[in-house]
């Protein structure tokens, strides 16, 4: 069965997210994340639980954007525990997600997977959703604003 997550599958939904990220997140932090996704009507988080034991989850968030001229939806997170996959449980879960996204008048449904997680790509692929973007990123512990030259507050700048 798939549901929406609720406050009370934090312990799960921690879990879930720290096998994919292959670490721990610090819980209270962790915590509040969880807590204001659930209160977004930007994001919904389903579940797949069979047996009243939750197996995998699937993070989507909605949101208008100008390059698509309408509502987007991106899957944030989609995770399924070791042991129950090539279960079908992925399946089910986007198979939810695509419809939410249809009913929600979302234009197109994105994904971003690293490079290292060829076994999603394929998975992806095999869902009907091709590969048409490359994705960069940069952490910002590397840089401050400071160091990038701005000597004040981004929202105080005037050519900001």
């Amino acid at each position: 069965m798939i549901r929406k997550a609720v406050p009370e599958d934090m312990d799960i939904v921690y879990k879930l997210i720290s096998e994919l990220e292959e670490c721990e997140f610090p819980e209270s932090e962790f915590k509040q994340i969880y807590d204001e996704i659930l209160n977004s009507r930007q994001h919904c988080v389903f579940l797949y639980e069979k047996n009243s034991k939750v197996m995998g989850l699937l993070h989507l968030r909605l949101e208008n954007q100008l390059h698509h001229c309408g509502r987007t939806a991106e899957i944030i997170e989609l995770i399924i525990e070791e042991s129950h996959r090539s279960e079908g449980i992925g399946r089910s879960l986007i198979n939810a997600a695509f419809k939410y996204a249809v009913k929600q008048n979302c234009k197109i449904i994105e994904v971003t997977s690293n490079r290292k997680r060829t076994a999603a790509h394929r998975f992806y692929q095999k869902n009907d959703m091709e590969l048409t973007h490359f994705k960069f990123t940069t952490d910002t512990d590397k840089f401050s604003l400071y160091n990038l030259g701005f000597d004040m507050p981004l929202q105080y700048h005037s050519n900001l």
